[in-house]
């Protein structure tokens, strides 16, 4: 079964990341949350890592993963973030950068 593990961090962004998105200004380090689709529920930092580089983030700095609550996405609060758990059930991965 499919778990969506979150990953909270830092990092650097830069250009030539493997996807294309609309990601935020190139040298800036911004905070971010990885929506991550794993076959379990453990923190794997090293897959998290691996893939914020494919978005374009460096020197990541990550917390361990925690599985998302699901039931929690339909709080008001929690909304916005449905597009991204949908978004990594379907493409395996969604990021959330903060300005």
């Amino acid at each position: 079964m499919t778990t969506i593990v979150l990953y909270g961090g830092e990092g650097a962004f830069a250009e030539g990341g493997a996807y294309e998105w609309e990601g935020p200004e190139a040298g800036s380090t911004r905070r971010f949350i990885l929506f991550l689709a794993q076959d379990d529920a453990v923190s794997h930092e090293e897959l998290a890592l691996g893939e914020l580089k494919r978005y374009g983030f460096h020197d990541a700095r990550i917390v361990a993963g925690k599985p998302i609550a699901v039931e929690a996405l339909n709080t008001p609060s929690m909304q916005a973030f449905r597009r991204h758990y949908e978004g990594a059930i379907e493409e395996g991965s969604s990021i959330v950068w903060y300005p």
